[in-house]
């Protein structure tokens, strides 16, 4: 295994060089940052090595940044990706963990308790949108929309994909498992403090709708 780190990034908190810092405490494989369009645009400290930093000239949302970061690290040699959010919401200390697992699995994906320090809305959410895709993809999965994820690149870079924002990340889950490929959970802490988000509740409901309404119409045709 050959991994790296993938972060996408829009208008990161002030305590993103603190997440960055923390990675380097655990681990010295390289990290790929993507700058979806941050204004300011995203700095890194140079005193952090090993440190990519991609950018799109405007905002092109989460997926379409996540891609690019698989892509770039796929195309640079790696065979694995561990994606975190740019928040600190993602544990680096789980980082190990992460590669410690069968590297022929296709994805490893982060286990929050959703009883946890989760707002009411997001827990909701995430456990409707957890049953649907589970059910579609005949695979339990207990947190769809957790982003703290190891991925095989090859395998998901097989797929097209359609999504550019967060349903992306359920796109790549409907794609892998219903080929048949295998996933793995880890338990990780949930960490909320009240920090903002870039999803908009009723749009991007809107548009997993629109995900699993054409994904039913690809089963059945």
């Amino acid at each position: 295994m050959t991994p790296a780190i993938i972060i996408p990034a829009f208008n990161p908190p002030d305590t993103f060089d603190q997440l960055i810092q923390s990675i380097r405490n655990e681990i010295s494989i390289p990290i790929i940052i993507v700058d979806d369009g941050s204004q300011p645009a995203v700095k890194i400290d140079p005193a952090f090595i090993y440190v990519t930093l991609l950018r799109n000239n405007i905002n092109k949302g989460k997926g379409f940044s996540l891609m690019k970061g698989i892509h770039y690290a796929l195309e640079n040699g790696y065979t694995h990706g561990i994606t975190l959010d740019a928040d600190l919401q993602h544990d680096p200390a789980c980082i190990p963990e992460f590669l410690s697992i069968d590297e022929n699995i296709s994805i490893v994906c982060g286990k929050r308790d959703l009883k946890g320090s989760m707002p009411c809305h997001r827990r909701l959410s995430n456990i409707i949108t957890s049953k649907i895709v589970s059910f579609i993809c005949h695979t339990k999965l207990y947190d769809s929309q957790c982003g703290y994820r190891r991925y095989n690149l090859q395998d998901v870079c097989r797929e097209r994909y359609f999504e550019q924002g967060f349903q992306f990340e359920t796109e790549i889950l409907i794609k892998l498992l219903n080929n048949k490929l295998k996933i793995f959970h880890i338990n990780i802490p949930t960490i909320y403090a009240g920090e903002s988000s870039s999803m908009r509740n009723i749009y991007d409901t809107l548009k997993f709708i629109r995900l699993i309404i054409r994904t039913l119409g690809e089963l059945c045709f």
